[in-house]
């Protein structure tokens, strides 16, 4: 059984996208982890972040999370 998201997972996403500038209230995040993680656009700005189960959250939201949304155009802020 996929275990589920905790408040340090989301407290590491978040670390990421407001660093980036996106809205929390574009993201949707499962509630299940589940490998490898990743990011989905959905269309009209919302996102998809799916927390990798065997990944530390705090790692992977630093590496693979960061990569992944500076592939969708997603750049830091000044």
């Amino acid at each position: 059984m996929p275990l589920p998201i905790r408040q340090s997972d989301m407290e590491a996403v978040f670390r990421v996208t407001d660093d980036l500038g996106i809205h929390r209230e574009s993201i949707t995040v499962p509630i299940a982890r589940s490998d490898p993680g990743g990011v989905k656009a959905l269309g009209g700005g919302q996102l998809e972040i799916t927390v990798p189960e065997t990944e530390d959250p705090d790692q992977w939201s630093q590496s693979t999370l960061r990569d992944e949304l500076a592939k969708l155009g997603y750049e830091e802020l000044p």
